[in-house]
């Protein structure tokens, strides 16, 4: 193991500026919207390098042609943890199997420095070829974990998510908007999803609450929700990134494990962003309702309309 500390490469442009001259192939891991805004980044980045790359699927990196000379990106997230699909593990164990002269790991938070994470990994590298390993984390805390296992082949160097690689005007051209909208409403993002945090307490829920991941219905719809806000207040940490970056007011509040806090730590807090150990979502006539109807498309719709909320 070793750390990119001050290298030119340590940073991810650094180390996609150096390898300019190969072929890449990005990989999306899949996840929800929030997701699709760190792919965005990184994709962003890669073009105004002038990198020469094509993205897969996960469900297709198997049958994606990779040749010796192709180098290999994976798209960072959070997906190293003990509850989600365990796809990031199993994606990159498939890319250092490759012969590959490089295999990036975007930047990623680690749950912690368990055995159980340790252990994974570990089993990921046991079939390895490529030539070189870089793993970035997001933030320090995770660096930190990943300095404590002392895996054996692994460059490990930090970097901020690459979502924060666009600009406003990424941005609403993404979602098909041509100038950052005045705002109708307020917005709580309450995450309904396995890091769903425990506690129901800190500072009050405003506006329209919902999860956008579930309430959008595509990734430019998703934007939207954001875009047509006044301020946001959140516990899904890309809701916080999009908003923050068109100059939104943001307030970011703790989720189920350390990544709000770390990456607030890292990157947001310079940028602007308040802090709140959590928000207490009210109870409402919507909350009440069975998941059947909750899980009502044109229900949901409807609510979202009530509100000036954009439906599509």
């Amino acid at each position: 193991m070793s750390a990119a500390g001050g290298e030119p490469d340590a940073t991810l442009a650094g180390l996609f500026e150096a390898h300019r001259g190969h072929p890449w192939l990005f990989v999306r891991p899949g996840g929800n919207f929030g997701d699709h805004l760190i792919y965005a980044g990184a994709e962003r980045l890669a073009s105004a390098l002038k990198l020469r790359w094509a993205t897969c699927d996960a469900r297709n990196f198997d049958t994606g042609a990779i040749t010796p000379e192709h180098c290999i990106y994976l798209h960072g997230g959070g997906g190293y943890n003990t509850w989600g699909s365990g796809r990031p593990f199993r994606n990159l164990a498939h890319a250092v199997s490759r012969a590959s002269p490089l295999v990036v790991q975007g930047p990623q938070t680690l749950e912690s420095a368990s055995a159980a994470i340790k252990d994974r990994i570990q089993g990921a590298l046991r079939d390895r070829r490529c030539e070189r390993l870089v793993f970035f984390a997001r933030e320090r805390y995770s660096l930190a974990a990943l300095s404590a296992m002392s895996i054996d082949g692994m460059e490990l160097a930090v970097d901020h998510d690459t979502a924060f690689h666009l600009a406003t005007r990424d941005v609403l051209d993404l979602a098909g908007l041509s100038a950052v909208p005045l705002g109708r409403y307020e917005l709580t993002a309450y995450r309904e999803d396995d890091e769903r945090p425990g506690t129901n307490a800190g500072t009050p829920a405003r506006g329209v609450v919902l999860d956008p991941a579930y309430a959008a219905a595509s990734f430019s719809h998703w934007l939207r929700i954001h875009l047509f806000a006044t301020r946001v207040l959140s516990n899904r940490l890309h809701s916080c990134i999009v908003s923050s970056l068109v100059g939104k007011p943001v307030t970011l509040a703790f989720g189920s494990y350390h990544k709000n806090r770390s990456i607030w730590d890292y990157s947001l807090a310079a940028r602007g962003v308040d802090w709140t150990e959590g928000i207490l979502a009210p109870r409402t006539w919507w909350s009440t309702l069975p998941r059947r109807l909750k899980d009502s498309h044109k229900l949901g719709k409807l609510k979202l309309m009530l509100r000036g909320v954009p439906v599509r």
